[in-house]
């Protein structure tokens, strides 16, 4: 229960001038506004209440990961305390932890993080997104793609098993004999059973022909189901399905070819070499399409920069990065580091086009 003098507190600031300032500017959306001298509990009491009054989602820009691991927690403990808004609408996209053209995929656990993120980003669940400069960066596909890669089992609902298998195996799940760890499923007969990411406990799902008949969590280590549920929320482990269509595109551009034809020509030539994954491939995947970012995701939202003289830096630093791996790489012209991210200079011409950043 929140006692009577921290609601008071609460509504104090929500009565201070500047507090009405900054969300009128932000409920308009009109030109660019400066906020100076909090503190960052203060900052994250702020966002929770603007966002509130904004009535938008808000996309907050700071340096790096361990800015995301401070900021989430407090946020989320705000939205408890002043019940403005949902803990679960805030959410952490992280960058990855290595860099491309180093023939090194980023952390499962990461690319857990990012899929689960871009799901409720593209599906609207996202109030404030807390993300760092080298993630904004990157270039994404349509939200549509993102929010196909979750699928929702629902009591008395058709459903293909074949096919959900299939398409948990794209999105990073792994067949296993017992499942015991979130990422794994195991099928037997008309029975499937599969741990989300983000559950509490998996869940077994009883098909009778191809209708989901009863779906009931289960605990992994005895294996005995509990109560019934009416349905279950798969969420994906990789922003990148593997598919013929992705490793085709990459792997043409990777090689080099000039194969005539039609796209769909070209690709079906380099997967008859025998295409497949390889460490870093996740890196190259816009090169099959991809030409927004995570801005273009939530057009609506308000971009706020947390401290907008370090970010800067921090865009230079790793953009300098990426270049030194690029040009060590040996890759060329064949995929460039722009292929791949935003640059400065048009992060910033973007940005400065965005209201209420």
């Amino acid at each position: 229960m929140l006692l009577p003098f921290v609601r008071e507190l609460f509504t104090d600031v929500e009565q201070l001038p500047g507090f009405g300032r900054v969300a009128s500017h932000l409920k308009e959306g009109t030109g660019r506004i400066r906020v100076s001298g909090l503190l960052p509990t203060a900052k994250a009491l702020l966002l929770v209440l603007l966002r509130r009054v904004a009535e938008r989602p808000f996309i907050l820009v700071v340096n790096d990961n361990r800015a995301i691991e401070d900021f989430v927690p407090v946020l989320r403990g705000f939205c408890e305390l002043t019940a403005a808004c949902d803990p679960e609408s805030i959410v952490g996209l992280p960058a990855r932890d290595v860099l491309p053209f180093q023939n090194l995929s980023p952390h499962p656990e990461l690319q857990e993080e990012r899929a689960t993120a871009l799901w409720k980003i593209a599906t609207g669940k996202a109030g404030i997104v807390v993300t760092p400069i080298a993630a904004t960066a990157i270039l994404q596909r349509p939200a549509e793609y993102y929010s196909d890669l979750a699928r929702t089992l629902r009591r008395g609902e058709s459903f293909d098993l074949e096919n959900l298998l299939g398409h948990l195996n794209t999105v990073g799940y792994s067949s296993a004999d017992v499942v015991e760890m979130p990422g794994e499923y195991a099928v037997r007969g008309g029975i499937l059973d599969v741990y989300s990411p983000e559950a509490e406990r998996p869940v077994r799902v009883e098909f009778f022909g191809d209708e989901v008949d009863s779906i009931r969590r289960f605990d992994p280590a005895s294996q005995r189901s509990m109560n019934p549920i009416d349905e279950a929320l798969l969420l994906p482990l990789t922003e990148t399905p593997v598919s013929e269509h992705l490793l085709g595109a990459i792997h043409t551009r990777l090689s080099g070819r000039r194969i005539t034809g039609n796209e769909e020509m070209v690709e079906a030539a380099v997967r008859s070499g025998g295409v497949t994954v390889f460490p870093g491939w996740e890196f190259y995947a816009p090169v099959a399409g991809a030409d927004r970012t995570i801005f273009d995701l939530l057009p609506n939202a308000a971009v706020l920069l947390d401290e907008p003289d370090l970010l800067r830096s921090e865009f230079d630093r790793f953009w300098t990065r990426v270049e030194e791996a690029h040009e060590r790489s040996g890759v060329g012209n064949l995929v460039r580091p722009t292929d791949l991210y935003l640059p400065p200079d048009g992060w910033w011409r973007k940005t400065e086009t965005l209201t209420g950043a």
